[in-house]
């Protein structure tokens, strides 16, 4: 499915979070071709002057691509910097690589959109900057939804961005999903579970984090029963690490639950029914969980700071 929908999803990503695609325009200056034309996008503050380094180096980054310095954005970045964009359609979680990955994205997502990225640091813990941002781009406003609203995170060491994670407020995306789906139907498709399956049901899988996410391959159809959950921490970049599945409400998917890993409480429509954290190097088989007949969503975690990864889901438990 991602590879199917991998255009489409990077246009998505710009309209959808444009987290960090960091205001490509300063001012939007063109009217959207609508039959009632949208206010003006107010232009992002000058922020303060701040002794702190870490958020004066992110709003460093902010103003550059403001300015349409994605070049100059970039050198902010570190070499193997990680970019983490959470709660996006269809796959709820898109990543990138290195300051050069991010140059080229914001190349390619601010590309006439007039985007504009407003970002306001809240507080600064242990070399994290914990911010909140608004962002506005044709695609959101010919939608009607902009500005969306964003909950980010950088990780600043040596006056670069070591981390970047932004995801989508859960109530952005409430406002945001069904408008995106009535727009474009077949995304909408894309992302339902599915209601049957020809696959032969496991009751064993292996799970790998390696590369700075998780990576699991095989079947997606499961036999209710007890689950047997290999997992292989090959990754060595944060200083632990956290496999989780849920169980969701109906008229909840992958999306919604990403959207809502910022929060350090799983939802009330969710249940976590399986939690294991492991270290760097780390191998172990869990067993003695048992599944139910339905659908199940896998998370994985890293940290400090504590924020998700990469995912998997649905996954289809039949009887």
């Amino acid at each position: 499915m991602k590879t199917n929908l991998y255009t489409l999803t990077m246009f998505l990503v710009i309209a959808l979070i444009g987290i960090i695609c960091a205001g490509c325009a300063t001012q939007a200056t063109q009217d959207v071709p609508t039959s009632t034309p949208p206010p003006p996008t107010p232009i992002p503050p000058t922020p303060e002057v701040t002794t702190d380094p870490l958020s004066a180096t992110v709003m460093e980054m902010v103003a550059r691509v403001n300015a349409g310095d994605f070049a100059g954005a970039a050198e902010l970045f570190a070499d193997d910097g990680m970019v983490y964009l959470v709660g996006m359609p269809p796959t709820g979680m898109e990543i990138y690589r290195g300051k050069e990955q991010f140059r080229t994205f914001l190349e390619e997502c601010c590309t006439d959109q007039n985007f504009v990225w407003e970002v306001t640091p809240e507080r600064v813990e242990d070399g994290v900057v914990f911010a909140e941002a608004k962002t506005w781009m044709d695609f959101t406003r010919d939608l009607g939804v902009a500005p969306n609203s964003f909950h980010e995170v950088f990780v600043v060491q040596n006056g670069k961005i070591t981390l970047y994670y932004s995801t989508i407020t859960q109530d952005a995306l409430a406002n945001f999903k069904p408008v995106l789906f009535e727009a474009i139907p077949e995304l909408a498709a894309a992302v339902q579970p599915p209601a049957d399956s020809n696959e032969t049901p496991v009751n064993e899988i292996s799970v790998t984090l390696t590369n700075d996410t998780c990576a699991y391959d095989g079947p997606m159809t499961l036999q209710a029963g007890e689950l047997i959950v290999n997992v292989d921490v090959q990754d060595a970049r944060f200083e632990r690490y956290a496999l989780t599945f849920f169980t969701l409400d109906e008229g909840k998917d992958l999306i919604d639950l990403m959207a809502s890993t910022y929060n350090p409480s799983p939802p009330s429509w969710s249940d976590m029914v399986f939690i294991k954290e492991l270290t760097p190097g780390e191998s172990q088989t869990f067993d003695g969980f048992y599944v139910k007949a339905g659908l199940l969503y896998m998370v994985c975690w890293a940290g400090p700071p504590d924020l998700p990864i990469g995912n998997a889901g649905p996954f289809l438990v039949k009887e």
